[in-house]
């Protein structure tokens, strides 16, 4: 179903702004998004938020204007992350919510995700409706343009962090004071939630990448470029760091040697704990494909299932809601805690693991081993077909051939991206030589194929 797919990717609409999400679009977006969420004839209220990209500012104006002129009201959140939209969505009642952002893509880019009276982001048949919809859409759908005082209205919801960032204080209990934290904000939503946050909780931050003018958003920052927060958390001395991606619904950490924390180790570390605790439903989790083997084992070791979905944390949470989880998510740093939050939460994230090491007295520098991780290399091929290469024979053969000799020392994922023209080729076995071996072998395939066709 997703394939058959034009507008949706893994996570909402995305592309190039004012090429290929044009003020057009976002009109339509909107007239789209409040049809379908706001499901009786009553007037609905959404609420609509931006990452700080510069193209946010007209993608909203379009979307917003598409929102009032179908009858509904608007409530304008400004500069926040995704995962508050969602939240907020719930707090206030609302009917739905609308994020602005293109999350880690470069500042090119933006994109347009929806959120359910739920907070829940949409599944793919309601996707398909609402795209169905915008690609039909001509002006001709006079039953949804109302006048008078049946336009909607739009009112600055000023208070948006605060009311968020309230939320999630309340649900942790415990004193940072003494703790040295490097929080890397990407330059994007993060930017003033998190520093706020921690700073109130006692520790002491040392705040990197947090402009939001949106000019730099993920530029050479954030959580896809760890080596930064790396350094800057060893030239700050800090006892740990934090990074996130534009739209703040991702986190990776780092300990004070310099090691990456990706979110297999991330979860795993709170998974164990929730087990001790009594506090993991079902004594599961949910993660994808992309998992480290090492996730794996050590679950095993700790008697936790562990299921797997395919990549997107919308898939995690179908899965976690299907099985009941409170915790899932994925490598890249996208993690759900279910009992409070719907969707990937960079700092409900940090917050949940830092009170898992504080209440657990764990020391910080140990937690890198808690997974006995096997090499991982991943690297990205840019193609003009993603699904004519995922559906190539030549290609499906040389990934069973590897398959074949890597036996249970390691696996091959080739997937396409669902925000990027990549497709994502991942090698993982017992040795980093092997995975780099395959992985080029693989790339190789692909190039030799894609020359021939």
């Amino acid at each position: 179903m997703k394939n058959l797919r034009k507008l949706f990717g893994t996570d909402g609409i995305r592309g190039v702004a004012n090429k290929d999400l044009t003020v057009e679009l976002a009109l339509k977006a909107g007239k789209a998004g409040a049809k379908f969420l706001i499901a009786d004839d009553r007037k609905g209220k959404i609420i609509v938020g931006k990452d700080p990209r510069p193209s946010g500012d007209f993608i909203e104006s379009a979307l917003v204007a598409g929102i009032l002129s179908n009858g509904n009201d608007v409530l304008r959140a400004g500069i926040i992350s995704t995962p508050a939209v969602a939240l907020l969505v719930r707090i206030l009642d609302l009917d739905g919510g609308i994020m602005i952002s293109a999350s880690h893509n470069p500042l090119e880019d933006n994109g347009i995700k929806f959120f359910s009276k739920s907070g829940l982001k949409l599944t793919d048949e309601q996707e398909k409706d609402i795209e169905h919809y915008i690609l039909t859409l001509d002006g001709t759908d006079n039953s949804i343009n109302p006048t008078g005082t049946g336009v909607g209205r739009c009112t600055d919801l000023k208070n948006a962090r605060d009311v968020y960032l309230n939320y999630i204080i309340e649900n942790f209990n415990m004193d940072l004071k003494g703790l040295r934290v490097a929080v890397d904000c990407a330059n994007g939503s993060c930017s003033v939630i998190v520093p706020k946050a921690l700073n109130e909780m006692g520790a002491e931050v040392l705040s990197f990448n947090t402009g939001i003018t949106g000019e730099n958003i993920n530029n050479n920052c954030g959580s896809t470029h760890p080596e930064h927060l790396q350094k800057i958390v060893l030239k700050s001395r800090a006892d740990i760091g934090f990074s996130y991606d534009g739209d703040g619904d991702r986190v990776i950490a780092c300990d004070s040697k310099g090691r990456i924390l990706n979110g297999d180790i991330i979860m795993a570390l709170c998974a164990i704990g929730m087990s001790k605790n009594g506090k993991l439903k079902n004594n599961c989790v949910v993660t994808t494909i992309m998992a480290n083997m090492g996730f794996d084992i050590a679950m095993e070791q700790e008697g936790i299932k562990v299921y797997k979905t395919e990549v997107g944390d919308r898939y995690v949470l179908e899965k976690m809601i299907a099985e009941d989880c409170a915790l899932g998510g994925e490598q890249s740093g996208h993690i759900i805690f279910k009992d409070l939050s719907t969707t990937g939460d960079g700092l409900i994230s940090t917050l949940e693991f830092l009170e898992m090491i504080i209440n657990n007295n764990y020391n910080i520098d140990e937690i890198h081993k808690i997974i006995p991780e096997y090499p991982q290399i991943l690297k990205n091929v840019k193609v003009k077909n993603k699904k004519e290469i995922m559906n190539c024979d030549y290609v499906k053969i040389k990934i069973a051939e590897i398959e074949k000799k890597l036996k249970v020392d390691g696996r091959v994922v080739v997937r396409p991206s669902g925000t990027e023209p990549v497709v994502r080729v991942m090698a993982e076995a017992k040795t980093l030589k092997m995975a780099e071996e395959v992985v080029d072998e693989l790339i190789a395939a692909i190039a030799e194929w894609s020359n021939k066709s």
